[in-house]
């Protein structure tokens, strides 16, 4: 009989160090994802030193002051699982499930500090052994907080000053895409007042990526510096959402403007899946699983086609790896 590893009244700590994986925002409709990407967005310049170079009109990336993330499950796999598709969940016939909480766990980030998972009710027995693949299951919405000084003026469309801050827009949760970014002004969750306190913003991922045509990618694989993330955009059953392409020219996308590919809208999306190789090893000598997260790059500057003039705030890739302690 195999021996049972009981690490139930261990937490998951992050630890915000950098990482050897990376888990972004977008899923294909097979065993593999058809495409692979790295990041979206450049890091913005001068992110390492607090005072950001005016980026002009390129999206980039920064560290959010907090960020929070919400957990559903934790599972690790002896061998590799098959993905979901539009009618079936992810293939857990090789797993064991070492965290799951079916409402969710919100975690705070801060940039430094390490945080737990849930509670212990939410730990489950793992067995001793090896396991060589991960799933890792999220909320698609996260939480923001941040300002950011630029060397010289950054305007949200009516304030023009050198620090922009995270503010709650007045349609509550934005999403990445919202299609020709109608009503700006009404959308934007960020202000660049004089004088702006920061405030918490929710943003939702409804795609992970776009083609030129504006179609959504919801499969992707994510590149890592050591390990690679196949990434699936999830219903809250854990299906595909339904209408994703699974072959020819637009595999593992809808079509823009079909339901699915809307903008401004969840696009039927709850939860991101991540299935990413592992060397885990568990031993009677184990005492707990960490992982190690990144939010360096956390948030992503969105930014139009006026010369320093921002659009919104919007979630980045972010980085993080499994090991045993």
């Amino acid at each position: 009989m195999k021996a049972a590893f009981n690490i139930k009244v261990f937490f998951i700590l992050l630890f915000l160090t950098f990482l050897a994986s990376v888990f972004n925002f977008n899923i294909a409709n097979a065993l593999e994802p058809s495409g692979s990407v790295a990041r979206n967005n450049p890091e913005c310049t001068g992110n390492a030193g607090g005072v950001i170079t005016q980026p002009g009109t390129t999206n980039c990336e920064v560290t959010p002051d907090s960020q929070k993330i919400t957990w559903y499950r934790v599972e690790f796999c002896t061998s590799k699982p098959t993905g979901p598709t539009p009618s079936t969940t992810i293939d857990r016939s090789s797993c064991s499930t070492f965290y799951q909480n079916d409402t969710g766990s919100e975690v705070s980030i801060v940039q430094g500090f390490g945080t737990q998972i849930g509670v212990a009710a939410d730990y489950t027995v793992v067995p001793y052994g090896t396991y060589t693949y991960g799933i890792i299951t999220l909320g698609s919405t996260f939480k923001f907080t941040t300002s950011v000084t630029f060397n010289g003026n950054m305007s949200d469309g009516t304030n023009s000053t050198t620090t922009c801050v995270t503010k709650v827009s007045s349609l509550g949760t934005i999403y990445g895409y919202d299609g020709t970014r109608a009503n700006t002004l009404a959308k934007k969750n960020l202000s660049c007042a004089a004088g702006a306190t920061a405030a918490e913003i929710t943003v939702g991922v409804n795609t992970l990526t776009m083609d030129g045509d504006n179609d959504c990618n919801h499969l992707l694989t994510f590149q890592g510096t050591t390990a690679n993330v196949a990434t699936y955009m999830l219903e809250s059953d854990g299906t595909l959402v339904t209408g994703v392409i699974a072959s020819g020219d637009d595999i593992d996308q809808i079509k823009n403007g079909e339901t699915g590919c809307e903008g401004g809208v969840s696009n039927g999306v709850s939860l991101i899946q991540g299935i990413m190789a592992l060397d885990l090893k568990i031993t009677p000598d184990t005492t707990g699983i960490q992982i190690k997260y990144n939010n360096t790059r956390g948030i992503s500057l969105t930014m139009t086609s006026t010369l320093n003039r921002m659009y919104q705030f919007d979630s980045a890739f972010f980085d993080f790896d499994l090991s045993a302690l």
